[in-house]
């Protein structure tokens, strides 16, 4: 008997468009049932929130009646003390009754003064926090009874202490600088501001009492060296330097700058500081002694390090006499060399071609017996040109900096072929022709010992499992076999 499956059954139309009524007919059943459920909640919640909303209402009319209830009693009582009074010939005044109504134990002022006196307490204590935390504090630092001003922390008065004794220094006096700050926490407004070291320094040197004049301080670095008056004057006399030391460079160096910062802050600066424009000029063009450690870096030789420092190598080999002409990398130097107040730098580009090595990839080829590799295709090398930035300070090479780089020629892959060819006679009685190469003698099998080597090996081993077939390498004939 077949099997009958219903659902494989053939419809009539009739009966389709039954089954889709009854489909349709369910599906908006269960909507049905979705949205009245969904209607339901909706008004179960606001059922919930009107019966909450009717409660409180009734809680608070409840309380409104007991007050108003309370003033009543109040009134009455009044009323009563004022008739008790009449009947006992004793009749209160004006002021008795209204202080009656206001300072009575249910009196509207006590009414009043139970509601209000919570919220103006709380109306108070925010106004309070509020105006609290609206206030700016600082420190405000004093000395000698004099407040300076306001900083915002104590660093700033310790970097005021250094700037006096660097203005000092430069006197030729030894002066300990220490001023006894004293530092208070107060209440600011917005239109003070903070007050920098430098102004700090300013009174400092003031309170003082020492000759003072008006000037501009000259820092290089941060390091005072003197001061001037005519600031137009000094940045004139700079430029006409640089401009010099540029016409004996290339045309094609476009700038030339000052290696250090230079720095000119307005202030007050003890007379004895103050320089003539020719005698700061020659500051700045003249050296300083400095100690420095160097380590060599790959590929340093002593001519390329003296040059960085402005010195021979003969200057460098006194100082370092058991180090060679090309020292090895991570040796340390001890240097003591000669550094302008305000060395001259410049920039240059220039553009380097280098090569880039190309990379090797394997092919198969059935030109080399299996288990061999040869070139069949050489390697060609790339090219690409390195813009640098190099940058000189007093001639000497200081850095070098890559700005782009560009791919010009791409490097071509070196192609090795690993051999396939494997010759296998069709039968032991085939005779193979000789081609001056040999096959593979197996079918598979591995190089388990090359030919030569240390131990002048004369052959070449080749291993495979037991039982494989060996066949004749090349066409000839075999006159010796053993091991």
């Amino acid at each position: 008997m077949a099997n009958h499956d219903p659902n494989t059954e053939n419809h009539s139309p009739e009966e389709a468009l039954v089954q889709l009524g009854m489909m349709v007919t369910g599906a908006v059943q269960k909507l049905s049932q979705g949205i009245w459920f969904l209607f339901r909640g909706i008004f179960r919640m606001l059922w919930y929130m009107l019966r909450q909303i009717g409660r409180l209402f009734r809680f608070i009319r409840k309380l409104f009646r007991q007050r108003a209830n309370e003033r009543r009693r109040a009134r009455i009582s009044v009323m009563h003390d004022v008739h008790q009074a009449r009947r006992n010939g004793k009749a209160p005044n004006a002021f008795q009754i209204a202080m009656g109504y206001l300072f009575s134990e249910h009196s509207l002022l006590r009414t009043g003064f139970n509601y209000i006196l919570p919220a103006v307490s709380i109306i108070f204590l925010a106004s309070v926090i509020h105006y609290g935390t609206g206030l700016q504090y600082a420190l405000s630092v004093s000395v000698g009874g004099e407040e300076l001003g306001i900083i915002r922390n104590e660093n700033e008065f310790r970097n005021a202490e250094e700037e006096v004794s660097k203005r000092i220094s430069m006197t030729g006096q030894d002066v300990d600088v220490n001023f006894s700050p004293v530092y208070t926490l107060r209440v600011i407004s917005e239109e003070e501001k903070y007050i920098t070291a430098h102004a700090i320094a300013d009174k400092l040197l003031i309170s003082s009492h020492n000759e003072l004049v008006s000037a501009y301080g000259i820092y290089i670095d941060g390091e005072f060296i003197g001061a001037i008056q005519d600031r137009d004057d000094i940045q004139n006399r700079i430029s006409a330097l640089l401009d010099e030391y540029k016409s004996t460079l290339d045309k094609s160096i476009t700038e030339v700058y000052c290696a250090k910062d230079i720095e000119y802050r307005s202030g007050v600066y003890l007379k004895e500081t103050l320089e003539t424009p020719e005698n700061f000029i020659s500051i700045l063009q003249s050296s300083d002694k400095t100690d420095v450690q160097y380590t060599v870096q790959e590929n340093e030789s002593l001519q390329k390090i003296s040059a960085k420092y402005h010195m021979t190598v003969e200057e460098l080999q006194e100082q370092n006499p058991d180090v060679e002409e090309i020292p090895e990398t991570g040796t340390v130097l001890n240097i003591r060399a000669k550094e302008r107040y305000m060395p001259i730098a410049y920039s240059t580009t220039m553009e380097v071609t280098s090569s880039i090595n190309y990379s090797s990839i394997k092919v198969q080829t059935s030109s080399l017996p299996i288990g061999t590799e040869k070139v069949i295709s050489e390697g060609i090398r790339g090219e690409r040109v390195t813009q640098m930035k190099i940058t000189y300070v007093d001639g000497a090479e200081q850095s070098r900096e890559v700005l782009s780089t560009i791919v010009t020629k791409e490097p071509i892959p070196e192609q090795i072929g690993v051999g396939t060819y494997f010759a296998q006679p069709a039968s032991v009685t085939t005779t193979l022709e000789g081609n001056g190469m040999f096959g593979w003698p197996v079918n598979g099998g591995r190089i388990s010992d090359h030919f030569g080597g240390e131990r002048n090996h004369k052959g070449l081993d080749i291993a495979a499992p037991t039982g494989t077939e060996v066949y004749a390498a090349a066409a000839g004939k075999v006159i010796l076999a053993g091991w």
